[in-house]
């Protein structure tokens, strides 16, 4: 594998991992170099292979495995979801068309939400927040937790294709959130907004889950956008 430039390099090696597997070269079942090994051999940092492994991950190309190690899932799933990346640079420049597809996708995923919830999902949900409420003063414990709480949303689903549209939407926007993340009340804010979610669902009305979801994806968005211009202002 040549060495790649230092430009949107998570996405880079991202598509390195996937060309391997689309030629052959890293059969399904085949576990994959470490993350140093990939690290060295493709000369850039580890965290950036650690993003990119995560985001392959998330599509369902590679699975990690009990007792360690990284390996192929199959060459379909590569083939398959190859359109479907969203290993897109997030910049400045297309931010609005990250919110304009969550508020889109998250908004139908809630009117489905609300037809397949379970109590046992809504009990955990509950939990979720009531923890959230303790961390509003550590940043990065409330990501680990928000995470958590929508990819349990996800899950509920029972849809593997949307599950993964909005994990990888969700991861995809991850950077410039956590920027957000720092800014005092927002935290908060988000917790409220996860408040509401949950009531929407334990009532089972389609129409204020969509709005419960459209509605903390317009928290998300404003918040997230006055971080980022307030930094560009520092």
């Amino acid at each position: 594998m040549a060495p790649i430039e230092r430009v949107s390099v998570a996405e880079q090696v991202a598509r390195n991992l996937l060309d391997l597997i689309r030629t052959g070269s890293v059969r399904p079942g085949q576990q994959l170099p470490t993350e140093r090994e990939l690290a060295a051999t493709l000369q850039v940092s580890r965290p950036s292979v650690r993003e990119a492994v995560r985001g392959l991950q998330i599509l369902g190309v590679l699975r990690a495995r009990q007792g360690g190690g990284l390996f192929v899932t199959s060459l379909k799933a590569a083939e398959i979801l190859a359109p479907l990346q969203m290993l897109i640079t997030l910049t400045e420049d297309n931010f609005e068309a990250l919110h304009e597809s969550r508020v889109v996708v998250e908004g139908a995923i809630g009117r489905l939400l609300a037809q397949k919830i379970t109590v046992a999902i809504i009990v955990r949900l509950r939990k979720m927040v009531e923890i959230q409420q303790g961390l509003t003063g550590n940043a990065v414990a409330f990501r680990v937790s928000d995470m958590e709480f929508h990819r349990t949303l996800g899950a509920a689903l029972d849809n593997p294709f949307l599950e993964r549209i909005s994990e990888s939407l969700y991861v995809l926007g991850f950077e410039y959130r956590k920027i957000a993340w720092e800014t005092p009340g927002v935290l908060a804010r988000s917790v409220r907004d996860h408040e509401q979610i949950i009531t929407a669902l334990e009532a089972k009305d389609p129409d204020l889950t969509a709005a419960a979801m459209v509605r903390h994806m317009e928290s998300v968005h404003e918040t997230t956008k006055a971080a980022m211009t307030k930094k560009a202002q520092d």
